[in-house]
Formats: C-alpha cells, structure tokens, sequence
C-alpha cells in the first residue's frame, strides 16, 4: 500500500497503534514509584487493623532531569491504608513534559494505590489518560510494572480526532508489544464518505508482526458496505498506516450497494474470504473460496444468485459499482419479482450489477433455462432488467410453448420451436428475439432460414432478412401428406393476424412441378402454420415448367386444385424461340398441361402438353 493519505477502513491500523498509547498512563503511574531499578524490597507489614497512617496533605511531587521539569504529580491526600497499600486519593493528576515544558501526556483519577515497593498499581475514579490526541476513559485500570501489562476488565472508552470507541476489557502487554480488546468492542472511524464501524467480541494487535485478528462476529462496517466473520484477521502496512489485507473465515459474508438504483444490493458469502485494499474502501477486492454464493438484489425487487466453488469480486464503493468472475463450475438463478426462474449454467463467469456473462469450457458450452426457453452457447449473458437471454457462439436452442398462448411465427402453438444461429439477442423495450448468423428455425418438417430473423410480440410476428428460405408443406384436398415446398427471398414477413407470409426481392418458390419467381410472393397460412392454402405473386412473375416459361405482372396458385394462374399480360415461350400472348395463363400441374386463353371477339383457348 502506498504512503498516501489513509482511507477510511484501513485506519483500522492506526487506531489499534493508537490503543498502545494507553500504555503511557502505565509510564505516567511508575514515576510514583520513582525511576529505582533496584530490588524490589519485601513488603511492609500494613498498619494496626483500621488505622491509616503516613498521612500527608495536598500532595505534590516533581521530577528533574539535568534541571528540566518532566513529570507533575499531584494529590489532595497521601496514606497507607488498612489493606497496607499506599494511596494517593482526591483529585490525582499526573503529568509528562516535553523538552520545551509542554504537556505530553497526563492522567487524571480519583485514586492510585499500590504497595509499598511494588510496581503493581490500581489507577480508579473516573480515571482519564490524554496522551497527544487520543483519550482513554474509565472507572478502573491496573498496571504491573514487572509483567508489562495495564488492563482493565470494568470498561473502557478510547477517542482521538479521527476515531472513538469502547470496550469491556482492555489490555497492553509490553513485552510482547500487544494490545487487546475484549468482551465486546466496538470502535468507530471518521472518514471523508462517513464513518467505518468495527466490532466483535475480542480484538488483538501484535505491533511487531503487524497482525490485528478480530473474533467473536466481527464485522466491519462503513457507509454501503459491511463485512463480517467469526474471525478477522488483517495485516497491517509497514508504516502502520492502513491495512494491506484482511482474511475472514468462519461463516465470512461481505454485503454491498449500489448508488445508482439499478444497481441494488448486494452480498457474497464463503468458507474463506481475502479483502485487499486499493485506494482504500473505494476499491475493494474480494476473493471467495469454497460453496462461494454471491446474491444480487435489484431495486425492482429482482434477484440473481451466483454459486461457484470460488469467486473475486470488485466493489467501487463510491460509485457504487462492482464486477466479478466466478470459477470453476457455475450456476446462476435470476429470479423476477414475480416469481420467475431463469437458470444459466457454465464453467466460469464475469458479471456486474447489470449483466451476468457465463462462458463454456473449451469444447462444451453454456447451458441457460427458463419456462420460456433453453439454450446452448459458447456465452450466455442475462440482464437483471430483461427475462430474456443474450448468446453467441454456435447458438442452439428450444423455444417452448409454456401455456401455449404465445406463438412463435407462423409455427404451431402448444409445440416445440427449435433454433439455431450465431447471435441471439432480445430487442432492448420490446418483445422480441433477434438472431443473427446463418440463422435456423423450424418445428416438425417447417422451417426458415436467413441471415437474420426476429420474433416479435405474442401473437407471433416473424420477419427475416440476408437471404431467406422458408419450408413449408402444400395443402392436399384429399388428406394426404402434402408436398414440401421452399420459398426462397431477400426479406420476408409474417403478418399473423392475416396469417400471411410475404417474400420480397427476387422471390421465388419451388413447387412439385414448376418454379415461380417474382418481385413478392404472399402465402395464406392454414391455421396449423405449417401449410399454404394460398399464393399470390406480384411484379415480374416468371414460371419455368420444363422448357416452357411464362411471364406475366401478376399470378395466383391454389394449391387444392393445383392451378397456377398468370394474368397481366402474361406471355408464354418455348425451349425453341416461340411465343404465345394471351389474357390468362394457366399452368394445370394435376393434368400437366397449360392452358392459354384470349379474350374479346374470338375468344379462344389454346391447350398445351407439357
């Protein structure tokens, strides 16, 4: 971490360094018994039951070094007591001094007592300890000179200009430069974005390893975020300044939100998380290992939960924003606020608080499921705005008939329409699918093909473009299994509120015996959507049957009598350079004949084998 100016949670370290300079009031307390290094003497027997004795008044003591004044200790009274221990009681007040005469630390208590050569002593009443800017409170202290420790266990309140906090138990123990918090903690950070909050049952810092651990529920909290284990651990930086990671284990959970509202909130959950700071809480890194589950909560009420065995997770915290992969086999469940289940399967995935992208392994692929659809693709991503899916890569897929009210182009409700492509996209505000990349859907022997074709709305709307070929089957008047047909154009519509299928620029259709071609082809569906009961062509037709061609501005084909039908003009030629005008052309594919018929005075037929 850098020596830049700390962020909020990672001041964590400097408030527990700040904790040590409790030990300053131990220091403050041995100057009472002087500064000797010598043995520590047997001790003294204490007065006659309830006397007290070596009573001395309005208490003063001051210490020098070559000269300068460095400690002030005050008292209103001086005794040995019953219990044989010296006190110094009423309005106690110790002070250290610097060089320049200023006041470096002091304490203030009702009473210190101790034994008479003994560098054991109980600092009560209100005591106060100020050293720079930090403030300790409480009712009691004790402090061993010869263990190096100053304690307490009846509570305890700490504050500087930057943090404030209490605990029950408080502990520094010299020797091994550790300070502990117990009982139940709770220490609050100032922070610019607003305050960090720490607590648990136990805290302890070891100044040298640089490693504070947390117990007991411990959980950090700052303004939209909070994280929280029965265990703790951070390590701080070299300078002391902030904190260069935290672990957590036992039950970890780390809860975030967004600021913008589509974001929502957020929460992971692990057997084992890593915090790392970068540029402070804005930026925190989380790494989640084992049955890692990450839930996501939109404003709309939405939920995504992601399970893999291990995740890392990115949070912006003043944005608002995070993003995050997760690992090693992944299942996702998007659940509306209504109800509804989307599931998407894979081998890893990255997301944020808008998309979730899954990814298949090398060879396999992306499984995604809903009551609407299942999908199979290289990714598959789903927005937690939309019910619908993203895919690309070698995309296949079934398109279900849920209640059967909702109709996919002019297939069959109530069945199975089955797809291929490259790219599947729902259109952004509209019911709509959009596919892209030699493009495949068909139910039973009825298909379409294209470059790109849209399904639109309930009742079924199709259009395609880049090419498109549409199967369908010829309706027999006898029952029989009718005859497959291709249509084929640039663009094609279906309209299903007429339940007609319109091809345009250079359209074309293959039937049994003929091919028609021209500038639009417009089928009349049967209500099974899968065969033609009409045909109606338009501008430039063109039938080919044999070496016949005829050519008109207009023709019609019905497909229970097998009559294909030219008018506007219609010409018919040969394989041998002849021609025939007429008012209407008609091939008879049942009898295999063409009939060419005039009109007005003379008015003849001219019937032709083909």
């Amino acid at each position: 971490m850098s020596a830049q100016r700390a962020s909020t949670p990672v001041r964590l370290g400097r408030a527990a360094a700040a904790v040590v300079l409790t030990a300053l009031a131990a220091v403050v307390i041995v100057r009472l018994a002087g500064r000797r290094a010598t043995p520590v003497p047997p001790s003294v027997p204490p007065p006659p039951e309830g006397r007290v004795v070596d009573v001395k008044e309005r208490v003063r003591h001051e210490e020098y070094e070559g000269g300068r004044l460095v400690a002030d200790i005050r008292g209103d009274t001086f005794f040995r007591g019953p219990d044989g221990r010296n006190h110094l009681t009423g309005s106690v007040e110790i002070m250290n001094l610097s060089p320049a005469g200023e006041v470096t630390s002091r304490l203030t208590a009702g009473e210190v007592a101790y034994e008479p050569g003994s560098l054991r002593f109980t600092v009560s009443g209100r005591v106060r300890v100020e050293a720079g800017d930090l403030v300790l409170e409480g009712e009691s202290f004790e402090y061993d000179k010869t263990a190096g420790v100053f304690e307490t266990t009846a509570g305890g309140r700490f504050a500087s200009k930057t943090m404030s906090g209490s605990a029950a138990e408080i502990r520094y123990g010299e020797g091994a430069d550790e300070i502990r918090l117990g009982g139940g903690y709770r220490v609050e950070i100032a922070a610019e974005g607003g305050t960090v909050t720490l607590s648990g049952r136990s805290l302890r810092y070891l100044r040298r390893e640089r490693e504070s651990r947390m117990e007991g529920v411990a959980s950090l909290e700052g303004e939209s975020f909070r994280a929280a284990a029965e265990t703790i651990t951070f390590v701080a930086s070299a300078d002391e300044a902030g904190f260069d990671s935290a672990v957590l284990e036992g039950g970890p959970r780390v809860g975030f939100g967004g600021r913008p509202s589509s974001y929502g909130r957020g929460e992971i959950a692990a057997v084992r998380m890593r915090l790392t700071f970068s540029r402070g809480p804005d930026a925190l890194n989380v790494t989640a290992s084992g049955h890692v589950s990450l839930t996501f909560r939109s404003e709309a009420g939405g939920t995504t939960t992601i399970a893999a065995p291990s995740a890392q997770l990115g949070y912006f915290r003043h944005d608002g924003l995070w993003t995050g992969e997760a690992n090693g086999g992944v299942r996702a469940e998007l659940a509306e606020a209504g109800g509804a289940i989307r599931t998407v399967e894979g081998d890893h995935a990255v997301f944020d608080g808008r998309m979730l992208n899954v990814y298949g392994a090398a060879g396999s692929t992306a499984v995604a499921d809903s009551a609407e659809a299942r999908i199979e693709a290289a990714e598959i991503s789903a927005q937690s705005t939309s019910r619908r899916f993203f895919a690309k890569g070698g995309v296949i897929g079934v398109l279900k008939p849920e209640d059967g009210s909702r109709r996919t182009g002019f297939f069959a409700p109530g069945e199975d329409v089955v797809f291929s492509c490259e790219w599947l996209q729902p259109e952004p505000d509209a019911d709509a699918y959009f596919l892209t990349g030699s493009v495949i859907v068909s139910q039973g022997s009825a298909s379409v093909r294209g470059g790109e074709i849209e399904l639109a709305g309930v009742a079924g709307r199709m259009s395609a473009g880049g090419g498109v070929a549409v199967t369908l089957t010829e309706a027999d008047p006898e029952g029989r299994p009718g005859r497959t047909v291709e249509f084929g154009g640039r663009e094609m519509a279906y309209r299903p509120d007429t339940r007609t299928l319109t091809l345009t620029g250079q359209a074309s259709v293959r039937l049994s015996e003929a091919r028609l071609e021209a500038g639009s082809l417009t089928a009349g569906l049967a209500r099974d959507g899968l065969t033609f009961e009409t045909l109606e062509a338009r501008t430039a037709v063109s039938v080919s049957k044999g070496e016949y061609v005829g050519r008109a501005e207009a023709a019609s084909y019905d497909p229970s009598a097998r009559l294909l039908v030219l008018t506007g003009a219609p010409v018919l030629t040969d394989g041998k350079g002849g021609s025939a005008r007429g008012a209407k052309l008609t091939f008879d594919l049942a009898d295999d004949k063409i009939l060419l018929e005039n009109e007005g005075p003379g008015r003849s037929t001219t019937i032709i084998r083909s």
